[in-house]
């Protein structure tokens, strides 16, 4: 009777790891005192598929990881190009002013509550060169009624410029004329939401009747779909002449704000520089309007006499004899300019007026003579570009806050791997001793183990990357944003996953190279 003994399992998968590793040796003539890379790789692939189950749960920190980073990528980025298109239309060269907060016992109000900008203010920054198109704003919150339908919607009133100004398309009519302004028509433009909810199917809005508070209007536009920005719906809009507005829905001689176009996206920055300083004169919050000082104190006048770049007529820039108030302090033969936006250099004295060097000094004097700071400005200034900016920078903040949380589940599934590979040297330790005797050096065995620690962190990551792009999609398309694809964060992710191996990995392999092979191949 023939007696059949099994081979134990250990034992069975180092006489297939040895058998694996001298055929493979064979294959490709490498001598048997040196194992290629080609062994290390098929070597590290068969210890991983003799554990499938092990492997996958290993990898599985190093999955949610890249995972949740790929997709709060791509999420983010479907956020940015959102804003960036929506933000589009509006021109990256338009400058928007609005009135100031108000301040009463000790409680400070939302911006735009206080009643400081008017008319006069709009008209008086049209003098600036490097402005193209200025429109007050006045906006009213009244009902609309068409026949036996209604509906509660923002009315603005605006020059005719304003299309221009921020980008408004006509679908179907037009735009109101300078002369409807002029002769305050009671002629209106319909956004696209307004139309869905007043007018049944099958009506033609143009040529229409419609109710505006207490006033008719006739409809003589329709405006192409903007969507919404934000929490705001750019459709449910009216327009109407600005002059009809403050006559009919809300006569105030103050307005909400004042819209203002650049001719040159870089002529952004200077051209807030200006309006600032046009609207702290006219309001009296720092003495008379600089672009109508004269420069009288410099011993000359400016060359333009009374040009917008002249000291003698009240220029944007002071006289070059030292003139005062310019928005650059004058130079020459004279005392320095002072009031500047930059001071003024040459002659016996130099400017002081710049914003930078000028205002600090003219600080201290004021304060060490016992006069008190110029009050603060009762509008606000900004511009599409600073809303991007800062949209682009609270995503940025919380892109970094999400991958800092996935990283961390990054290093737990790091950790993970190192165990496991620690677990796996002390499991195989038997092996690691044949390995030598039959040639293999430390490096050969250090290789083998930290390979292992790299494929798993490798397949891990692109299984993450293949579940965070899948992840992101839904989101976006859920959400209804752009699905924004770049190959950069997917490369990205790949190259941490693989660090985290050789990172964690590394430890276990030099331990599994410095064991003695004598002592391993005594171990049961």
């Amino acid at each position: 009777m023939a007696i059949t003994t099994k081979t134990p399992p250990t034992q069975a998968v180092e006489a297939s790891t040895v058998r694996s590793i001298l055929a493979w040796q064979d294959r490709s003539g490498q001598s048997r005192h040196a194992i290629t890379g080609g062994a290390t790789f098929e070597s590290a692939m068969d210890a991983l598929r003799a554990n499938r189950v092990r492997s996958f749960l290993t990898m599985l920190g190093v999955i949610m990881g890249i995972s949740a980073v790929i997709a709060v990528v791509t999420l983010t980025q479907g956020v940015n190009k959102s804003v960036n298109d929506r933000f589009a239309g509006l021109g990256t060269n338009v400058i928007t002013i609005i009135p100031g907060t108000t301040t009463g016992n000790g409680v400070r109000t939302a911006a735009g509550s206080n009643q400081t900008l008017t008319l006069a203010d709009a008209t008086a920054l049209m003098q600036i060169p490097t402005v193209v198109n200025v429109s007050p704003v006045l906006n009213a919150s009244e009902q609309v009624i068409y026949q036996d339908q209604n509906w509660s919607t923002s009315v603005r009133g605006v020059y005719p410029s304003y299309q221009t100004i921020q980008n408004w398309q006509i679908a179907e009519g037009a735009w109101f004329s300078d002369q409807d302004e002029q002769l305050r028509a009671p002629v209106a433009i319909l956004g696209q939401t307004v139309i869905q909810n007043l007018f049944p199917a099958g009506i033609d809005p143009v040529g229409q009747s419609i109710r505006i508070g207490n006033s008719d209007f006739h409809v003589i536009g329709v405006l192409q779909t903007k969507g919404s920005q934000g929490a705001a719906n750019s459709d449910d809009v009216i327009f109407v002449p600005f002059s009809t507005a403050n006559e009919r829905l809300n006569p105030s001689q103050y307005v909400n704000q004042i819209q203002v176009q650049v001719d040159n996206i870089n002529d952004i920055t200077q051209t807030q520089q200006y309006v600032t300083s046009i609207l702290r004169a006219r309001h009296h919050l720092a003495g008379p309007d600089p672009s109508l000082q004269s420069g009288a104190n410099g011993q000359r006048s400016g060359s333009l006499g009374a040009g917008l770049t002249g000291g003698g007529g009240g220029g944007y820039r002071g006289g070059q004899g030292g003139g005062g108030g310019g928005f650059q302090g004058g130079g020459g033969g004279g005392q320095g300019g002072s009031g500047g936006f930059q001071g003024g250099g040459g002659g016996s004295g130099s400017g002081q007026g710049g914003q930078q060097a000028g205002g600090t000094a003219s600080t201290r004097n004021r304060a060490a003579a016992g006069i008190a700071a110029d009050p603060p400005n009762d509008f606000q200034i900004f511009n599409v570009n600073q809303i991007i900016q800062t949209a682009q920078q609270n995503s940025t903040i919380l892109t970094i806050l999400l991958i800092a949380i996935a990283a961390i589940s990054l290093a737990v599934g790091g950790i993970g791997i190192m165990n496991i590979m620690l677990v796996s040297v002390t499991e195989r330790i038997r092996e690691i001793g044949i390995r030598m005797a039959i040639g293999a050096r430390r490096r050969d065995i250090r290789n083998q183990f930290l390979a292992e620690a790299v494929m798993l962190s490798a397949v891990g990551g692109i299984i993450g990357i293949v579940i965070g792009l899948g992840g992101g999609f839904a989101l976006t398309l859920g959400l209804g944003l752009p699905l924004v694809l770049s190959p950069i964060p997917a490369l990205v992710a790949f190259s941490v996953s693989a660090a985290v191996g050789i990172t964690f990995g590394l430890y276990p392999a030099v331990r599994a190279a410095r064991l003695d092979p004598i002592e391993a191949l005594r171990t049961t």
